[in-house]
This record gives C-alpha cells, structure tokens and sequence, in this order.
C-alpha cells in the first residue's frame, strides 16, 4: 500500500474546501482558485480528476486562503455549516 501525506479522508475535506473556494472565488471556473492558491493548471486539474493526491501544501494553502487552521481543513470543520461537499455552494434549508 502507498504511503499517503494525507488520509483519504482528510484528502476528500481538501478537495470538499476547494470547491468552497471556487464558489466563493467567483464560481463557475478553476482559473482564480489557480491564482490565489497558487497551483497549475494541470496540478489542479489532476487532483479534481484524481488522478492525484491531494499534497500537505495545497492543503495549507487553502488552509492560508480560507484564513482557517490547517487542522480545520483536514478534519473537515472549515467547511461552513449547510453546504454541499460536491459543488461548494450553500444548501438551500
């Protein structure tokens, strides 16, 4: 079994918190989650493919973004209350 940075788990929160970012960023593309993070154009693309894993440093990035701890990211408390984990955008009740 490859060894992992990061828990599937803790993976899924990074990647839950990037869509948050991409709404709150502006919504319906990648390019400014890109640009305030920084990340590539293919890195990014590839995570959200997973076709790879999420690193330690896109997670403290986001963490840094979100102005959050990076124990919140991992965990998943960063994500605010009430909002989907497939699209980022806030649920409606």
């Amino acid at each position: 079994m490859p060894r992992r940075d990061l828990s599937l788990v803790e993976q899924a929160n990074v990647l839950a918190l990037l869509r948050v970012v991409r709404v709150k960023l502006g919504g319906n593309n990648w390019r400014n989650v890109e640009l305030a993070l920084p990340i590539g154009h293919s890195t990014l693309a590839e995570i959200l493919a997973g076709r790879a894993e999420v690193s330690t440093t896109i997670a403290f990035r986001v963490a840094k973004v979100r102005d959050v701890s990076l124990h919140h990211v991992l965990s998943g408390k960063a994500i605010p209350a009430g909002t989907c984990r497939h699209c980022g955008m806030p649920s409606d009740g």
